[in-house]
C-alpha cells in the first residue's frame, strides 16, 4: 500500500481512504474503513471511462454480474455507487500476498501448497464462470493467498459472456502477454474472447507456481508470443501429477482445452487428463462424463499454421499489448467484486451464455457415482452386460420433455433478455435470440445418455433457413439427426429413431432476414 495523495479524496461515501492500494487502466484502489471498524477496497473509475457511455452501459451489468460470483472465489462484494461522479464499487479488503510476491521471495512452491493453489483457482474459475464472466487477465498478480482458499481477483476488465468483441475497443487487448492465450493474438475484434481464455491462464499461473517461471517465456514479449502461438508448453520441474491437467490446459486451440468443472474433476481424480480408449462392445455406451477433446494431428497442424501466419503481426500486437499492460499494483493486488448472494457450488455452476459458435459446450464437473444414482420417475433403465463399463442409455417411458429445466449454453445472446435458458424454461412466450450472424448453436445437457425418438424446435420468426441438429455422448463428438436448407420457421418436429447421446445442439448456419437465430424452445423426447 502507498500513502494517499493531495490530490485524492478523503472520504468516499460512508468510506474513510487510508491509503492506496493499486493502480490500472481501469481506474484507482483505495484501501478504506467503513463506519464499523472493517477494513475495504474500493475501485474508483477512471473519469475518462466513466463519460464513456458504452462503458458506463458495460460496467453496470459488470457489478450486476459481480453480485452473483460467489465469495469463495474472490473479494466479497459489498456496495456500489454507479451514480457517483465518477462512479465506485466496495469490496472485501484480503489481507493477503500474491502468487507473484510470494514466489518472488520464497521461490516455487512445492507438494501440497501446489496442489491446492491448482485446485483452488480453478474452483475459483468455475464459479466466476458460473456467474457468466470471462477475467480476461488471470496472473499471479491477480491470484491472492488469503487464508482457507486463493482468491482470483480483479474484475477490472473482466468481461461478461455476452458478446465480448464488442465490449472491447479494437485498438486495446487487455492481459499480460505471458498469460495470454493463442487466441488473444488473432487480431479479429469480431471473435469474441471465451472462457477457454481463463483456462489457458490457469495453466500459465500454475506452470509460473511451480517452477518460478512460464510455460512459453521467451526473451521479450514478441519472443513469448511467437512461442504461445508455436511451440508446445515447457513443463520440466512441475510435479507429475500436475503436468497432464496443466498441459491439457495449454492446447493451442480453445476447444481442445477441459472447461473450467472439469479441469476441477480431474484435479480431484474424478476425470482423466487424456482419453482412455475403451474395447467396444455391442451394447456399449460413452459414458455420461467426457475425456477432453481430441483433435486429429491433421487437425492441429490446420490450427497451428493458421495461428503462426499471425506471427507477421506479433510486433504490433505486442507492442500494442505492452503500451496497455501497465496494471501492476501498488505494493499489493486489489481485491475486486465479488458477489454476497448465494450462487451454485463450483462443480454444479452452469453458464446459460458460452463461447463463439466454433467452441464445444461446456460440460458436467464430476461423473456421476455408478451404483448411487437414482433412477428418474417413468424411465426404466436397461440392466448392464458385466463386460461394459460405461452406462447404458435411459429409456424416456413417460414422453416428457427432456430438455425442460435442464442447463442450455450458446453460442452468444443477443442481449441479457434472450438468454439459452429461455429456450428450456417450458414458456413459448420466452425465448434465445442469437447475434446477428452466421453460425450460430443452442445445446442442451441432458444430464445423462437417453434414448431420443423426438426433437421439436419451436421457431419465433427470426428462424433459421439452413441448420442441423445434433446428438452426442460427451459434447466433442457429434451425429447429425437432421439438416435442411429449406427451413421455414414455426414448429418443426424431427424424428430421432431412438438415437442415444447425453447433448442434443441445434447448429444454424443461415438465417432468415438479418436478425438473428430465435427460437422459443427446444425440446427432447
Amino acid at each position: 500500500m502507498s500513502p494517499l495523495r493531495s490530490t485524492d479524496p478523503e472520504r468516499m461515501g460512508d468510506y474513510l481512504l487510508v491509503g492506496r492500494l493499486g493502480r490500472g487502466g481501469m481506474g484507482l484502489v483505495y484501501l478504506a474503513e467503513s463506519d464499523d471498524g472493517s477494513y475495504v477496497a474500493i475501485k474508483l473509475i477512471h473519469p475518462d471511462l466513466a463519460t464513456d457511455a458504452e462503458f458506463a452501459r458495460r460496467f453496470r451489468g459488470e457489478v450486476e454480474r459481480a453480485r452473483r460470483v460467489p465469495s469463495f472465489c474472490t473479494a466479497e462484494f459489498l456496495d456500489a455507487d454507479l451514480d457517483h461522479d465518477p462512479p465506485y464499487l466496495v469490496v472485501e479488503y484480503i489481507d493477503g500476498p500474491s502468487l507473484d510476491e510470494v514466489i518472488a521471495e520464497r521461490g516455487p512452491l512445492r507438494g501440497g501448497s501446489l496442489q491446492s493453489l491448482a485446485v483452488g483457482v480453478a474452483t475459483a474459475l468455475t464459479g466466476i464462470h458460473g456467474a457468466g464472466i470471462i477475467h480476461r487477465d488471470l496472473k499471479p498478480d491477480n491470484v491472492l493467498l488469503a487464508p482457507g482458499s486463493p482468491k482470483v481477483i480483479d474484475f477490472g476488465i473482466a468481461r461478461s459472456f455476452e458478446a465480448t468483441s464488442q465490449h472491447t475497443r479494437t485498438d486495446v487487448m487487455v492481459g499480460t502477454v505471458a498469460y495470454m492465450a493463442p487466441e488473444r493474438f488473432s487480431g479479429k475484434s469480431e471473435r469474441p474472447v471465451t472462457a477457454a481464455a481463463d483456462v489457458f491462464a490457469w495453466g500459465c499461473v500454475i506452470a509460473f507456481a511451480g517452477t518460478g517461471r512460464t510455460p512459453f517465456q521467451g526473451d521479450s514479449p514478441s519472443a513469448t508470443a511467437a512461442r504461445i502461438l508455436t511451440q508446445p508448453p515447457q513443463l520440466d520441474g512441475l510435479p507429475a501429477s500436475l503436468r497432464e491437467p496443466v498441459r491439457a490446459a495449454l492446447a493451442k486451440d480453445p476447444a481442445d482445452r477441459p472447461t473450467a468443472p472439469e479441469l476441477l474433476a480431474i484435479l480431484l481424480g474424478n476425470q482423466s487428463a487424456t482419453p482412455t480408449p475403451t474395447p467396444p462392445t455391442v451394447d456399449q455406451r460413452p459414458a455420461a462424463v467426457p475425456d477432453l477433446p481430441v483433435r486429429s494431428a491433421r487437425h492441429r497442424r490446420a490450427a497451428l499454421g493458421g495461428l503462426a501466419a499471425l506471427l507477421v503481426l506479433t510486433g504490433v500486437t505486442v507492442a500494442g499489448l505492452v503500451a496497455n499492460a501497465d496494471d501492476r499494483p501498488e505494493a499489493g493486488a486489489a481485491p475486486s467484486p465479488s458477489a454476497g448472494s448465494p450462487s451454485p457450488s463450483p462443480s454444479s455452476a452452469v453458464s446459460a451464455q458460452t463461447p463463439a459458435p466454433e467452441q464445444t459446450p461446456p460440460r458436467s464437473a464430476a461423473p456421476t457415482p455408478t451404483g448411487s444414482r437414482s433412477t428418474p420417475a417413468g424411465v426404466i433403465e436397461p440392466s448392464r452386460p458385466t463386460t461394459s463399463p460405461g452406462p447404458r442409455a435411459l429409456v424416456n417411458t413417460s414422453g416428457r420433455n427432456l430438455a425442460l429445466g435442464r442447463p442450455a449454453t450458446a453460442s452468444s445472446m443477443e442481449d441479457a433478455r434472450w438468454a439459452a435458458a429461455n429456450a428450456v424454461d417450458g414458456d413459448h412466450m420466452s425465448r434465445w435470440g442469437s447475434q446477428f450472424s452466421d453460425p450460430q448453436w443452442l445445446t442442451v445437457d441432458l444430464g445423462a445418455q437417453w434414448r431420443i425418438k423426438e426433437v421439436v424446435l419451436r421457431w419465433e420468426l427470426a428462424h433459421a433457413t439452413e441448420y442441423r441438429v445434433d446428438v452426442s455422448p460427451d459434447g466433442r463428438r457429434w451425429t447429425t439427426l437432421h439438416r435442411t436448407s429449406s427451413g421455414r420457421g414455426g414448429v418443426e418436429r424431427i424424428t430421432a429413431d431412438d438415437a442415444t447421446g447425453r447433448y442434443v445442439r441445434m447448429y444454424g448456419t443461415r438465417r432468415v432476414g438479418g436478425y438473428g437465430f430465435s427460437l422459443y424452445e427446444i425440446e427432447v423426447r
